[in-house]
């Protein structure tokens, strides 16, 4: 937290400076100048006690405590102070002083996070003390950009605050954490030097059975099959390890189809049990396997369940059929989901279980498991509780997926991909102002939906050449577009596109080849995007800024950026998402008035999506919306059906004057 001190207090001067000296009037000058002098003296205080610190406490026994107060209390009169200054100049702010006095206010409790995240009160206290009383003012005021900038305040103060006190539980967990792993490391050498005598021990054993007589060969024995036995367990559940099970499975199966019998394998991944050993620590983690493996026991004869790795069991059921093996996984998914007591911590687990049969569905050992667990993966997917007993559907399923992916491979040398374009139009004179560019797929006859062969793209790296395909089509048919040659085309990328080291080249080229005027390619970008990678995401839309081409937010108030990240990022057009439009007399109208004033405090164009009435399109127009996109001007269309499109609209518009 001293670390930290210099830059958070070197932000405040500044800042302070900013507003009292940027924002100067002769009526409010004076009582700034005093609070400006007031702060430079807590930030002072803070340096010197800092410094203190830095080179007389740092190396030496010092009070810890004592510290950690003097730091919260400079915390919280520094929060305090800067709540003077927004609440008592308040009334004499314009909409601009005001505007900047939130965003500075916003940026400090940002920093504040990595600042205090050693201490949970004043993480939290300082955030609202910040924010929570000038947002208030704001929101009770009559003027409405301050409202809507209030309301903005408070969900940002929220949002810090609930962050603030996560950073502090984890930077306390970790410290917690870092304590206890060298109480392991000890741990771990007396095991070591146990291990060593133990082994000293049995060195001594052997001699001393070499030595007896002929009559300790059966005790020999006895001791060899104690340890064989246990080197086919598991050390930490004393389940069958892998390589034991699948000895087992063997051995069971061929008896079972010897004698005509079917046995069914359980598949068993637990959920949520990564999130315990990231939180609670892997001792907690292992105490839990622990107790999963007990409640298995109890289902299992003779050993006969095993784990698999990680949070991963199988569990073997002789003579089963597909009721008895529904049932069984039926009750142990009940058992697993009862509360967990572990080590003072009240925990709750789920499962999720795939079922295969043998020999119904395979005589192959090694595939019966991969069948279970593939059953099992599909359940997961579908988020269901219930088990899963896998069937020759399932499998086919399976198989179209993979022929999917297999003709994906060719579908560009192949010519079954094409693109299709929908008009976007001006909200005022419906005239087209851009089109955007939406993949399709004609594989042998079957049109495949996009939301499943775009991620099978992404999965298997092939939206590379794809995207850079659309791009370059995109861009040809553009420039020869005669009947609108001052529309823009819109394409859509996607994040592993963007975060490609290539894609900034594959942009030019596309430009280079198409001769189209770069001001006439929007690229439309997922929100979502913003919440990883802010990095590289911000230098790559640096770069494509650069080049005069128009960024769009697509799907906005959907993802997870912040306002933070937005001032930071280069855009020109936000795009609001259909499902605001759709439920706009179910709290999607404050959504896209807060959309509008964000895209308009940032100098951002607006396009509604999912237009389908004229009744939605008459509230986007009084709303203040730009453009308008949807299936009531058109539905996405080829190339050649755009032209004939534009050219009937232009003829209805000549009529019409």
């Amino acid at each position: 937290m001293y670390s930290n001190i210099m830059i958070g207090m070197f932000g405040s001067f500044i800042s302070a400076a900013f507003l009292v000296f940027g924002f100067s009037s002769q009526n409010t000058f004076s009582l700034k100048l005093i609070w400006f002098l007031a702060m430079s003296a807590l930030i002072l205080v803070r340096i010197l006690d800092s410094l203190y610190w830095y080179f007389k406490l740092r190396n030496s026994e010092f009070d810890g405590q004592a510290a950690l107060n003097r730091i919260v209390l400079g915390a919280i009169a520094t929060a305090l102070l800067w709540s003077v200054f927004s609440v008592g100049f308040y009334d004499t702010m314009g909409t601009s002083e005001f505007a900047a006095t939130l965003a500075i206010l916003c940026s400090l409790a940002g920093g504040s996070n990595s600042i205090l995240s050693g201490h949970r009160l004043a993480a939290v206290l300082f955030v609202i003390l910040l924010l929570a009383p000038v947002s208030s003012m704001a929101i009770f005021s009559d003027i409405d950009d301050h409202l809507y900038l209030g309301i903005l305040g408070l969900m940002f103060c929220v949002a810090i605050a609930i962050s603030g006190l996560r950073a502090a539980n984890l930077m306390i967990d970790t410290i917690n954490l870092r304590n206890e792993n060298s109480h392991l490391v000890a741990t771990m050498h007396d095991e070591l030097a146990q291990v060593d005598d133990v082994h000293h021990q049995l060195t001594d054993a052997y001699e001393r059975l070499n030595e007896a007589n002929n009559s300790l060969e059966k005790e020999v024995e006895r001791r060899t099959a104690e340890i064989r036995a246990l080197s086919s367990l598991d050390p930490l559940t004393q389940l069958y390890n892998r390589a034991a099970f699948i000895e087992q499975l063997q051995k069971t199966a061929k008896a079972s189809i010897n004698r005509g019998h079917s046995i069914a394998l359980l598949f068993i991944d637990l959920n949520g049990f990564k999130k315990i050993n990231d939180t609670l620590g892997h001792k907690v983690g292992d105490a839990v396997l622990v107790e999963i493996a007990s409640r298995l026991r109890a289902f299992a004869t003779d050993y006969k369940a095993g784990r698999w790795g990680g949070d991963e069991f199988l569990m073997l059921l002789p003579y089963a059929n597909h009721e008895t093996a529904m049932s069984v996984a039926n009750a142990l998914l009940a058992r697993i989901s009862q509360p967990l007591d572990v080590m003072s911590n009240q925990l709750h687990l789920t499962a999720t279980i795939g079922v295969a049969m043998l020999p119904e569905h395979t005589k192959n050992e090694t595939e019966l498991i991969q069948l279970a667990d593939f059953a099992m993966f599909e359940q997961k997917k579908l988020h269901l509780s219930e088990p899963r007993m896998f069937t020759h559907d399932l499998f086919q399923s399976l198989k179209h997926v993979e022929n999917l992916r297999d003709g994906l491979q060719e579908a560009i040398d192949k010519k079954q991909l094409y693109v299709c374009y929908q008009p976007i139009v001006c909200c005022k004179s419906k005239i087209p102002w851009s089109f955007e560019a939406l993949l399709r797929w004609d594989f042998n006859g079957d049109l495949v939906n996009p939301d499943i062969f775009i991620p099978l793209a992404e999965q298997s790296g092939l939206i590379h050449d794809i995207g850079a395909w659309v791009l370059n089509r995109a861009c040809i048919d553009a420039s020869q577009w005669q009947h609108s040659p001052n529309a823009s085309v819109s394409v859509n990328v996607s994040i592993i596109q963007l975060m490609d080291d290539d894609f900034i080249h594959i942009l030019d080229k596309a430009l280079k080849t198409s001769k189209l005027p770069p001001q006439r390619l929007h690229l439309e970008i997922t929100e979502s995007m913003f919440a990883d990678n802010k990095g590289k995401v911000r230098a790559q839309l640096d770069a494509i800024k650069a080049r005069d081409v128009q960024v769009s937010i697509d799907d906005f108030g959907t993802g997870y950026s912040s306002l933070s990240q937005l001032q930071t990022l280069n855009f020109d057009t936000v795009k609001i998402d259909r499902s605001f439009v759709q439920n706009i007399d179910e709290g999607g109208e404050a959504i896209i008035k807060a959309t509008m004033f964000i895209a308009n405090q940032f100098g951002s164009q607006t396009v509604a999506e999912g237009i389908e009435t004229e009744l939605e399109a008459q509230r986007m127009d009084e709303m203040g919306v730009d453009y308008l996109q949807g299936f009531l001007f058109a539905k996405p269309m080829r190339n050649d059906d755009l032209r004939i499109w534009v050219e009937k609209l232009n003829s209805q518009v000549i009529s019409i004057n």
